[in-house]
């Protein structure tokens, strides 16, 4: 089994690897267009100073960094890597993108993440589906074990194992839990990113995967 998934993300490293048309990053709000080779992110929007506004501290000397938002109602708990490459800055900078735009209901946070046209609609389908349902999240996310698991030319593969054991997917309105509880915070699971370099040295997610089983508690 372990051999076959290698098997399967050196196939995909070597499709990324070879594909030298880089594709425009998703804007959300609008239509993707088709062709081109722009790059450019959406220009970050003015916050005011609320409750939303993140409050991060400063990295630890034995690499552990804590990111707080909501007020402090959630907070999002980083175990680094002794190198922090670019791959695992990426992946680490999607994870907590993600939790901002759960916490404050609000897609401006993922308008900076690096993402190529294919992988964009996933993150943002899935905060959407989280949204319309008026579901937000308390308590805390750890992530441990940030790795590039694979890296071929142009193609990698960067992995974190994700707990969020200690979160809460909790009512926007009334702040009761949901129920029944998620699957991705009943246990550890394994966050994958298949990422692709572009021609002006950036590596962007092009695509999103995941593995519930993927991680020991």
């Amino acid at each position: 089994m372990r051999r076959a998934a290698m098997a399967l993300v050196l196939l995909v490293l070597l499709v990324l690897a070879g594909c030298g048309q880089q594709e425009r990053p998703y804007s959300p709000g609008g239509e993707p267009s088709a062709g081109g080779g722009g790059t450019a992110r959406a220009a970050a929007p003015e916050t005011t100073p609320d409750e939303t506004t993140p409050d991060e501290t400063a990295a630890a000397e034995d690499g552990k960094q804590t990111v707080t938002m909501g007020g402090g109602r959630f907070r999002v708990e980083i175990d680094w890597p002794a190198e922090r490459d670019p791959l695992v800055k990426l992946m680490a900078g999607y994870m907590v993108a993600m939790r901002k735009a759960l916490v404050a209901g609000d897609e401006r946070y993922l308008r900076d993440v690096e993402f190529e046209l294919s992988a964009a609609p996933a993150a943002y389908d899935w905060l959407k589906y989280h949204t319309d349902r008026e579901q937000t999240v308390r308590g805390v996310t750890r992530l441990y074990d940030l790795r590039v698991a694979a890296k071929m030319g142009k193609g990698a593969q960067v992995n974190v194992c994700v707990d969020e054991t200690g979160a809460r997917v909790v009512s926007s309105r009334t702040g009761k839990a949901v129920s029944p509880r998620p699957s991705w915070v009943r246990a550890p699971y394994l966050q994958a990113l298949i990422a692709h370099r572009g021609d002006d040295g950036v590596w962007r997610i092009r695509g999103i995967r995941y593995d519930l089983k993927g991680c020991p508690a």
